[in-house]
């Protein structure tokens, strides 16, 4: 357990943001499949990315995934296509969360998998083969997972046979499917998106021997959250553009603050405030494509006197690393702070917001549930139970924090 505090409220400084996760893991296991030589620069250190790398060099045949549910999708992907006998399988929680949609759409193209469990779940034996699509057209509008269908993409090439995806482009997490076709694309294999349909060419045409990854902009968002609440910030972060591959950098503004300046300078972005400034507030944030931040502003929006907000987009949180819909809500309530969920909405209340000083956030197991209680340190000192779960995606955050000014005592 840690105390975390910030005597000033002041930040300076220069934070190298991890990299992006969901783009190292894209692309390892792309090179796995397609390029063996390519050189991948600047890739995340962040727990699930290290662990995917290792199982995919060491081919062990007996694959255990922690917790890492990125990681799980993708390899069972490549297992179907990869030859040998494979098994698959993750934590107890992660084996709990459903699989059954990908192993259907594998299926469908010919894929040997077993469930050696509960039916839907890992578990897993795989006898990986060549897959052949007889269809021409594979209808995945049903799949509401966007790791499924990027799983599916990245083995596309592999497959034998024309065919397109049809996929539901406003499932949640979409944004993240464009994203696995962005990575395609920079592999050199030809992508036609044309509405609902995705098809994915076998010829590709790669010349180049080296990918930069970017930095990772759901880690930005905790930055942005303590920019909000700080009384001064000057802060580079090398690497963030506007035009990253991210596309959740759209949501930069949905939280406007007249003071805070942004500038694209020396190859990275620099942020600005000097003072508090007008807050603005979209009517209706909408985290349907990013649900992964809707954490970081739901604790945000009450600290800077915002006394009502409307949040959507939420509905896979429950399936997370833990139950986010009950962590988030437990978070709040510690902070007077009630939410109300109805049609796919959160109406957040916060006109009795209060601070104790070392309110206790739990981890519940889970890095984002960590740090997006963190910027409320610069409200009043708090105390964060299990701090080393920032391992999974953000391993230096409490190093960045330090850098710039909190406290943070081990308990």
């Amino acid at each position: 357990m840690i105390r975390v505090s910030h005597p000033s409220g002041i930040l300076i400084g220069e934070i190298k943001l991890p990299s992006s996760k969901s783009i190292s893991n894209r692309m390892l296991l792309l090179q796995k499949l397609y390029e063996p030589e390519l050189k991948l620069d600047n890739l995340s250190v962040a727990n699930d990315t290290q662990l995917l790398e290792k199982i995919l060099e060491a081919d062990d045949h007996t694959i255990y995934v922690q917790d890492a549910g990125t990681a799980f999708r993708f390899l069972t992907a490549y297992c179907s296509v990869t030859p040998g006998e494979w098994t698959v399988q993750g934590t107890n929680r992660l084996n709990e969360r459903p699989i059954n949609q990908l192993v259907d759409a594998l299926k469908v193209l010919g894929a040997d998998i077993e469930y050696l469990a509960e039916e839907g779940k890992a578990p897993l034996r795989i006898r990986g083969k060549q897959l052949q699509a007889e269809n021409t057209l594979i209808d995945l509008t049903h799949v509401k997972s966007s790791q499924f269908i990027s799983a599916l993409l990245l083995i596309a090439p592999k497959v034998r046979g024309e065919f397109n995806l049809k996929v539901n482009t406003k499932m949640s997490s979409y944004s993240y499917v464009l994203l696995t076709i962005a990575c395609l694309r920079r592999m050199g294999y030809a992508v036609h998106v044309k509405g609902q349909y995705i098809s994915v060419s076998k010829q590709q045409k790669f010349d180049g021997e080296y990918f930069l990854i970017e930095p990772d902009w759901t880690s930005f968002f905790y930055w942005l959250s303590m920019a909000h609440i700080a009384n001064e910030v000057d802060l580079f972060f090398p690497g963030l553009r506007l035009d990253n591959m991210h596309k959740e950098r759209n949501i930069l503004y949905d939280v406007g603050n007249s003071a805070m300046q942004f500038e694209e300078i020396n190859g990275g972005l620099r942020l600005v405030k000097k003072s508090k400034g007008q807050i603005d507030v979209k009517p209706i944030l909408n985290f349907t494509q990013f649900p992964d931040s809707a954490m970081t502003f739901a604790m945000l929006l009450p600290a800077i006197g915002c006394a009502h907000a409307t949040l959507k987009g939420l509905e896979s949180l429950k399936f997370k690393e833990c139950d986010r819909e009950e962590a988030i809500t437990s978070h709040l309530l510690k902070m007077n702070v009630r939410i109300k969920k109805a049609d796919n909405l959160w109406a957040i209340n916060a006109e009795y917001f209060s601070m104790k000083s070392d309110t206790l956030f739990e981890s519940f197991d889970d890095h984002r549930m960590a740090m997006c209680a963190a910027p409320l340190s610069l409200v009043e000192p708090i105390r964060i139970e299990n701090e080393s779960v920032v391992n999974k995606s953000y391993p230096h955050f409490w190093g960045d924090l330090k850098s710039v000014g909190f406290e943070i005592e081990y308990l």
